[in-house]
């Protein structure tokens, strides 16, 4: 791994760091932006979860939210499941940036810039493979290799049996 990538893969994480613990550790300001999102959390884990039916609080879905993204920041960051972690944030950073409903012209247009950057950031990180091939390539490249093998051996003339050393020797004649 290159110095290079290490460094710019911790300076990307970090922000998602930051702002998943700031989700965990004081949700109050972002719960009403994650009311929707909440209802349909809500529903979809009373359906599997066991319990008396209690709906679960908004504050406790944004807080599971930033830890998700940090836990996924702290993956990307260390090179544990770098790639997996890199989606994880891209998944839980997608949401919000994707919510948001901001016109060019408007003051909160360079914020979507910036989101939209660093989201695009991640998405290249979770599709980096570091200058290796990936299994696709690899299955693609097994399958032309092993064609263009079973080709050349396809026109290869067929061997005749050679007669062994022993039986050649005797069939010189000696002197």
């Amino acid at each position: 791994m290159s110095l290079l990538r290490f460094a710019s893969r911790c300076l990307l994480s970090g922000y998602f760091v930051v702002d998943g613990l700031k989700a965990a550790i004081n949700p109050e300001p972002l719960v009403p932006e994650a009311e929707h999102l909440a209802e349909k959390v809500s529903q979809y884990a009373q359906s599997y979860l066991p319990g008396d039916g209690s709906p679960i609080k908004t504050a406790t879905i944004v807080r599971v939210h930033g830890l998700v993204q940090v836990t996924g920041a702290l993956m990307m960051a260390t090179g544990i499941f770098r790639r997996a972690g890199a989606l994880l944030v891209a998944v839980s950073y997608g949401e919000k940036v994707f919510r948001r409903r901001t016109s060019l012209l408007s003051p909160d247009a360079t914020a979507l810039a910036r989101e939209l950057t660093l989201l695009g950031g991640v998405l290249i990180e979770a599709g980096d493979t570091q200058g290796k091939p990936n299994w696709s390539w690899l299955a693609a490249d097994r399958r032309r290799t092993s064609a263009h093998v079973r080709r050349q051996l396809a026109d290869r003339p067929a061997r005749r049996p050679s007669t062994p050393p022993s039986t050649a020797r005797s069939a010189s004649p000696t002197a």
